[in-house]
């Protein structure tokens, strides 16, 4: 059985595949749960989970996330959309776009396919880049509630996430440096970056961006969520 999730909404989409695993979970307490997604992609385990049904009647959920990011990933995946279609098993795709000939052919073979489209007409104006207020200024309590206000706007975790990540790189190249020149910023972005640098150890900010870059590996590997990572992130600066 194979169903499809996607849409620009990443956020509805991925919800939507929790409360499917919660829902497979609960009429089949004892299957066991497969996520592949591009970095940890086999061939052979692909085939070997298509094959492998019915066998000692084991039961398994098997949620393909974001394959269609690599070209030669989705073509393999999307020969074999027929395998999935009359497995026992259950394939769950989360994709954020499909083009139109992909989509055809899914709706073909998929039990259900689910669009979550983002609204970008009813997004407000909002300035993303104030996120980094509360960071320079090493206020935590600035930071969250920045956050929190940026979500409550429509913002997308990914792009707070980027932001965050950009001006902790910023202050680290900034600490290092004695003027704009050496560090290839622009003046004003380099004077911003040099007063955070002061609020905070260099040790400290090459700790945060470890822990930012750690954050997209665990997300990518299933461990959790980007939007709350973050915020327990800056909750504990």
């Amino acid at each position: 059985m194979l169903y499809v999730i996607y849409g620009t909404d990443t956020h509805k989409a991925r919800a939507k595949l929790h409360d499917l695993l919660d829902l497979a979970k609960k009429k089949r307490p004892e299957a066991e749960l497969f996520k592949i997604t591009t970095e940890n992609w086999s061939e052979a385990q692909f085939d070997e989970l298509l094959v492998a049904q019915g066998l000692f009647e084991q039961k398994y959920t098997t949620v393909l996330d974001n394959l269609f990011e690599k070209k030669d990933i989705k073509n393999y995946v999307m020969d074999r959309l027929d395998g999935m279609k009359e497995s026992e098993q259950i394939f769950l795709m989360l994709e954020s776009s499909i083009d139109a000939a992909s989509l055809k052919k899914l709706e073909k073979f998929g039990e259900k396919v689910q669009e979550f489209e983002k609204k970008e007409d009813k997004k407000p104006n909002i300035n993303i880049f104030s996120i980094t207020d509360g960071l320079v200024q090493k206020d935590k309590k600035k930071l969250w509630i920045s956050y929190i206000d940026l979500l409550g706007k429509g913002a997308v975790a990914e792009e707070i996430h980027g932001i965050i990540f950009w001006q902790v790189k910023n202050m680290v190249l900034a600490s290092r440096a004695g003027s704009a020149g050496e560090t290839g910023l622009s003046p004003f972005v380099y004077k911003n970056a040099l007063t955070g640098a002061r609020n905070y150890k260099t040790e400290e900010l090459q700790k945060m961006s470890g822990e930012l870059v750690d954050m997209t590996h665990r997300v990518r590997q299933g461990k959790g969520e980007l939007e709350v990572m973050i915020e327990k992130w800056v909750l504990n600066l």
